[in-house]
């Protein structure tokens, strides 16, 4: 995408081409590098978990724990404890995976772009997500989960929902990135740093809402598949 008025180009990618395929080789990199991240901060919890006064890490994954299986329980049941995990695992993903956008790596073009500026990894989330909804309903309803699709207005709602869900993440993850384009190209060069901080630390409040929001839909996706009055 190119603004053709004042030279900017975004959404460009490092591409390398095997065969037909076509891979967005800075996505992959901030995506490894966002999951280790998740990984290594898990690892760094367990190692030091006490069950006395707990350090800074433990209370913070306590603490979003605690508030998915709120969540999970209140819009679907202790039946489904099972969700808490994955709905953990996607918050704390897409929350570091945002927040890498923050780490100067580059300008205009960063080494480590936020991955859901890249639509193909939303569309990616959107799917896993989608396919374990589905798998949670025909587990919970055996064949009976597949009379909702009678409807026809169902099986649309059906194909919309990862589509929804994956531009909903994508369209304010990268719109946070053009933002800060805008700002170094049409503002004074001395004012620009101040705006910028200013703006990333809004980044940071928009990047934790659609982490948290992501996976408060994928909550009620699955009890929306596995109720029984669905």
């Amino acid at each position: 995408m190119m603004l053709a008025t004042i030279n900017i180009s975004v959404g460009n990618h490092v591409v390398r081409h095997l065969g037909p395929l076509a891979f967005n080789m800075d996505t992959i990199l901030s995506t490894v590098v966002a999951g280790a991240i998740v990984l290594i901060l898990g690892f760094a919890m367990r190692v030091k978990v006490t069950s006395g006064v707990p350090n800074g890490l433990q209370l913070f994954f306590e603490k979003v724990v605690g508030d998915i299986q709120d969540l999970v329980e209140s819009s679907i049941g202790k039946r489904t404890s099972r969700l808490v995990p994955l709905a953990f695992s996607l918050f704390m993903f897409i929350l570091v995976a945002n927040w890498l956008s923050l780490i100067p790596t580059g300008y205009p073009t960063p080494l480590l772009p936020a991955p859901a500026e890249d639509v193909n990894t939303t569309y990616a989330l959107a799917f896993i997500v989608i396919i374990i909804v589905h798998a949670g309903g025909m587990r919970a309803k055996r064949f009976r989960y597949f009379g909702h699709f009678k409807n026809p207005l169902n099986l649309v709602e059906e194909i919309v929902k990862p589509v929804t869900l994956a531009l909903r993440l994508f369209g304010n993850i990268f719109t946070g990135g053009l933002i800060v384009l805008l700002i170094g190209a049409l503002l004074p060069v001395y004012f620009v740093p101040f705006v910028t901080v200013v703006w990333k630390l809004f980044d940071m409040f928009i990047g934790l809402i659609q982490a948290f929001i992501f996976a408060l839909l994928t909550i009620v996706y699955y009890g929306l598949a596995v109720e029984e009055n669905h």
